[in-house]
């Protein structure tokens, strides 16, 4: 039953409902648990894996804002201070690696594709890429699987955002909605908010509307009509049927939330016609230049809109992604460099070679950059009371990247955060290493420390360890928003294999597909399964 409806109506029903069955049942049902969610913040090039990581010896331990704002040896803040407010809302599960890693890049000696290729393809869809045409992933994509499970009504596909311009080749698409078949990002956010505003509740607020946000109950807008009503003669069975209708009707008003997918709430989030032209969405048609504006009154505005949705539950599966290749030059940064060159420290896309001068020192004012954007999406989520607590607190916000170390491309021991714990199926404030051992950050300052221009790009940026399947984290947050769903049968695996290579090369595996060539089966999955040690 429409909120608006049940409380407009309210007078009226309170005295019929005892005696309709049906409404009674609708009444209920309005007795659900909040939606669960999932938001994917997605970046490219990977990062200063060293400065990336809490202060927590071995990858195991208590989160503190202390051992996310820890300043490091020379001074420098580390990359992820500004999440030191969240440090209680936050999970680090350390020593995961994409499955694939390497796999396939080169067969029989001939190079099919770079790794850039396969850390967008594979990423989100654990499936090999297709050694031939456009290296399209062989499989559909984590994002595709959460829509097709938990959207409501008929729109099963997941919103999909870029900011700024993203390439159509398989180095600009991370999702898939089956084998083969990239799912191109919205780039424009006034299109999401024309997608959202056929949604908001509309009419003149009621007496029953103000009671409520001043958190009064509505059966006092009624009293004096269910007074008036008892008083009348009536046999005992009919007055138990009042009052137990009155009890049904406080348990069930007790546990309905406002609803905020308005346009006064939208406003509230600064999402309003005039705020997207200012953030340079224009009112008709055209698109938005690469440009400053776009990235940072452009991400804010794509930042408000995906809380703006989830306010909604128009999508319970949401990835916002960045392009690759920008020359950072807003918020203080003024780059030559775009960040893809700056990532192989020589400032173009080859490898090796001498240094950009203070390299490092840029490669960190991006990394900053994102984790300040991430917090910002974490904070605006977390400002949403949601039943008992905050939208955050039953979503799964995580920011995965599409390398660890830029340079050495390696996708094992990946940095990734998740903040929330999807309706407490995940733990909060730890670091979970579910690989064992001594799980070290990485060595991304090992070539160009020195900020000298010209100096020798040749040391081993790479990390060791870490190679859990990043498959069993995609399984877990699948089962995480299954939970909050009646009747969820939990699934013990995404993906077509656990497989992971410490390095390129080598020969790509055999894969078993069905007559579309869609991936249905690879080596590997011999330990399925969620991620145990990362479940509250």
């Amino acid at each position: 039953m429409n909120r608006r409806l049940f409380l407009r109506g309210i007078g009226g029903a309170a005295l019929a409902v005892p005696f309709l069955n049906s409404l009674v049942r609708s009444a209920r049902a309005q007795e659900v648990p909040s939606p669960r969610r999932l938001v994917i913040f997605y970046t490219n090039n990977g990062c200063l894996t060293n400065r990336w990581f809490p202060t927590i010896e071995n990858g195991s331990g208590s989160v503190t804002a202390a051992s996310l704002e820890a300043v490091q040896a020379d001074g420098k803040p580390r990359t992820l201070a500004p999440l030191a407010p969240f440090a209680a809302k936050l999970l680090f599960p350390r020593g995961l690696a994409m499955p694939l890693n390497g796999f396939n890049n080169k067969v029989d000696g001939v190079v099919h594709f770079d790794p850039h290729d396969q850390g967008m393809g594979s990423k989100l869809t654990c499936a090999p890429l297709d050694p031939a045409g456009e290296h399209w992933a062989l499989s559909h994509s984590l994002d595709h699987e959460i829509a097709q499970r938990f959207n409501q009504g008929t729109n099963k596909s997941p919103l999909v955002l870029s900011v700024g311009n993203a390439f159509t080749n398989v180095k600009g698409i991370v999702s898939y909605s089956a084998s083969k078949t990239p799912y191109a990002p919205v780039t424009n956010a006034r299109t999401v908010y024309s997608s959202l505003t056929g949604l908001f509740a509309s009419g003149a607020e009621t007496e029953a509307d103000h009671r409520v946000k001043r958190g009064e109950s509505i059966i006092d807008l009624v009293s004096a009509d269910l007074g008036a009503f008892k008083a009348r003669k009536m046999s005992a069975p009919d007055r138990r049927k009042v009052d137990d209708w009155l009890s049904l009707l406080r348990e069930t008003e007790q546990q309905v939330v406002p609803s905020a997918c308005t346009a006064e709430a939208a406003a509230a989030l600064g999402v309003t016609d005039a705020a997207l032209t200012e953030a340079g969405y224009p009112s008709r048609g055209g698109g938005f230049p690469n440009s400053e504006k776009v990235y940072t009154l452009g991400s804010e505005m794509m930042i408000r809109l995906i809380a703006l949705t989830m306010m909604c539950d128009s999508n319970r599966s949401i990835v916002l992604q960045w392009p690759g290749y920008v020359t950072f030059n807003w918020d203080g940064i003024a780059h030559t460099h775009d960040h893809h060159g700056l990532s192989h420290r020589n400032g173009s896309a080859a490898t090796g070679g001498q240094c950009v001068s203070g390299v490092i020192e840029q490669i960190h004012e991006i990394d900053r950059w994102y984790a300040g954007r991430y917090a910002k999406l974490v904070k605006t989520i977390d400002s949403i009371e949601e039943g008992d607590g905050t939208m955050l607190d039953n979503s799964a916000v995580m920011w995965l990247p599409e390398l660890a170390d830029g340079n050495a491309h390696n996708n094992n021991n990946l940095p990734i955060v998740i903040a929330g714990s999807a309706g407490g199926y995940l733990k909060q404030g730890v670091s979970v290493n579910v690989a064992g051992g001594n799980l070290a950050v990485g060595n991304s300052e090992a070539s160009c420390a020195t900020g000298a221009e010209g100096e020798d790009n040749s040391g081993n940026t790479g990390s060791s360890g870490g190679t859990v399947p990043l498959n069993k984290l995609f399984t877990t947050l699948i089962n995480a928003l299954g939970a909050g769903m009646p009747d969820w049968e939990p699934v013990d695996r995404f993906g077509v294999s656990d497989a992971v290579s410490a390095g390129f090369g080598g020969s790509a595996p055999s894969f078993t597909t069905d007559g579309a060539g869609k991936v249905i089966d690879g080596p590997g999955i011999s330990n399925p399964g969620e991620l145990d040690a990362i479940k509250a």
